[in-house]
């Protein structure tokens, strides 16, 4: 099965390297960024400790 790839064209800016991706985001993904922007405003967030520790890793 082959994977999806996306090309990448990588951009010099006053030093800084910026990568752009030509293909753009879906809405799905739009929206999904949108709600983890949202989540960490509010603070619903946690720590890799805490997952590790929830899940009972390391």
């Amino acid at each position: 099965m082959a994977l999806k790839t996306h090309s990448h064209h990588v951009k010099k800016n006053m030093g800084t390297i910026v990568a752009v991706d030509s293909v753009p985001l879906s809405s799905k993904t739009i929206k999904r960024i949108a709600e983890a922007k949202k989540d960490i405003k509010e603070g619903n967030v946690c720590t890799l400790e805490e997952l590790k520790a929830e899940f009972g890793l390391e």
